[in-house]
């Protein structure tokens, strides 16, 4: 399952808020953690959704997407071009293929 999620969620008996994250390799949300491996605490809902923002952008800017970088520096050759028409338009190898009836 290739979702993702950012939220605010209230620590049970409302001292705060974690950032609770899931990325496309995670089955489940997990909070962001602090420096002593456990669950940053946030005062405001607010601060916890702009952590939320903070953390996505970084994961979506961080890593490469395929075909993101997708350039091409030359042009095939004419000859290249050539070749590759008479394969591909019928000028090429023919195979014969022949049909076998299934048993049952």
């Amino acid at each position: 399952m290739n979702r993702y999620n950012a939220y605010p969620h209230r620590i049970p008996g409302g001292l705060g808020f974690w950032a609770m994250i899931r990325l496309c390799r995670d089955s489940q949300p997990s909070p962001v953690m602090d420096t002593s491996e456990k669950p940053k605490v946030f005062g405001s809902k607010g601060e916890a959704a702009e952590e939320c923002l903070k953390h996505m952008v970084a994961f979506m800017n961080g890593r490469t997407i395929r075909g993101e970088m997708f350039e091409v520096t030359e042009k095939p050759s004419q000859a290249a071009r050539a070749r590759a028409e008479k394969l591909f338009l019928g000028g090429g190898k023919t195979v014969e293929v022949e049909r076998l009836e299934a048993r049952a």
